[in-house]
């Protein structure tokens, strides 16, 4: 059941409706901590083009996270595939 979360995010107070209070916790730090990052580093832009960059950057290790996870999977997926092969070839030798 989905509840009102309140949070904040670059100063600004939110209400959020979520099912994971934890997950939408760390989610808000995440972002939080990026745009501290951000604010320090660049301090003459705005707090709404810090918030953007932020954004960019949360969703560029979510890409990032995304492909290695495909990479991950094609892998394991040509391992098994290659294990079976090996099992099948084994399964039809004779036994000695």
């Amino acid at each position: 059941m989905s509840k009102a979360i309140r949070i904040t995010i670059a100063g600004k107070d939110l209400t959020l409706r979520g099912d994971n209070e934890e997950k939408i916790k760390q989610s808000v730090r995440e972002v939080n901590v990026q745009f501290q990052h951000l604010q320090q580093t660049l301090r003459e832009q705005s707090t709404p083009t810090l918030t953007v960059l932020a954004a960019l950057n949360v969703a560029e290790r979510f890409v990032e996270a995304r492909e290695q996870r495909q990479q991950d999977v094609r892998y394991v997926s040509e391992e098994l595939e290659s294990m079976a092969r090996y099992l099948e070839r084994a399964a039809q030798q004779p036994l000695l």
